[in-house]
């Protein structure tokens, strides 16, 4: 190039980075699969409940109906845990299945918001004793709270009919899927409603709500655990407990292991239990291990899916 023309070619390029640069505009980034979104009328509870749905990623074999994912906290979980499973589902490790977020009108912004899950995800109606409590700078996260049996209502009055009578959706294959506080409405689901889901998968509950403080066997939890009787799981039902191993700092895998290995030992007819501690997992990064790990266990060894590696081998 003629060094007298340098210049010319330099203004020309950086015009025309400039031009094209101001000539696209950003559009608003579109999921990979199509989401449906239901704004519920309100509640008994007095809640308006807004319901996302993925369905099915390829159709189910004759005679089986999709199963039915619920999420809780589904701003967090509930798009992810569809990405990351996609090839599970194509492949038929796991079943087709619709993926259900139970979300909030009050949340359309995209924001959580602290109150909701408050209300709904915990059993007990909570104050902190002193301002040396953790919570106690934190008015949202107690405030309002004790709503889970309200909520569970909800869930099988209004939710779960509202989204089987629209979806070919199995009435007798539901997962219910939670992490942190919503695990804690997960697990207190699972002892005071058995009946409702046939499979967990929780991650990280907060199993010490309002009595962290309490001797583990004085606490809500363990309560429910001590009244819980041996027949009360008429179907086999499956839950896989995780929570990282850096969680032990709060106590949540002691939390954890005293909770299954007691479950454990009432030998409870068609409950099968198992935990997993995943090594080198925080509290804010473990979801997404845990998940993908646990939806292939709760379908391990089951003859009509494609087998894969897991360490999960539920005893007949």
């Amino acid at each position: 190039m003629n060094v007298h023309t340098l210049p010319i070619a330099l203004f020309l390029s950086v015009f025309s980075v400039t031009s094209f640069a101001q000539t696209i505009e950003p559009k608003p980034f579109e999921y990979p699969y199509n989401v449906l979104v239901y704004d519920l009328p309100t509640s008994t509870n007095g809640v308006n409940y807004r319901i996302y749905v993925r369905e099915p990623l390829r159709n189910p074999e004759n005679g089986e109906k999709a199963s039915a994912f619920y999420f809780l906290d589904p701003l967090s979980l509930f798009v992810p845990s569809a990405v990351m499973s996609a090839n599970y589902e194509y492949f038929n490790y796991t079943p087709p299945a619709y993926f259900i977020g139970i979300g909030y009108s009050n949340e359309e912004d995209g924001i959580p918001k602290r109150e909701n899950r408050t209300r709904d995800y915990t059993p007990t109606n909570f104050t902190p004793p002193d301002s040396t409590h953790f919570l106690s700078s934190s008015p949202a996260d107690y405030i309002g709270s004790g709503g889970s049996d309200k909520f569970l209502e909800v869930l099988e009055d209004e939710i779960i009919p509202f989204v089987e009578e629209r979806f070919n959706v199995s009435e007798s294959d539901r997962v219910l899927i939670g992490k942190s506080l919503s695990g804690l409405a997960a697990t207190h689901t699972l002892l005071t409603q058995p009946e409702l889901f046939n499979r967990y998968l929780i991650v990280s509950p907060s199993l010490w709500w309002d009595d962290w403080n309490y001797a583990r066997h004085e606490r809500y939890f363990m309560k429910q655990v001590a009244a819980i009787k041996t027949d009360a799981f008429k179907n086999e039902t499956r839950v896989y407990f995780a929570v990282g191993e850096e969680e032990e700092r709060y106590g949540m895998v002691t939390d954890l292991y005293l909770l299954v290995n007691t479950l454990n030992r009432k030998g409870i007819s068609g409950l099968k239990l198992h935990l997993d501690v995943l090594e080198g997992e925080i509290h804010e990064g473990v979801f997404p291990s845990a998940f993908m790990k646990g939806i292939i266990g709760l379908y391990s060894n089951e003859e009509k899916r494609r087998s894969a590696p897991s360490t999960i081998k539920w005893a007949n």
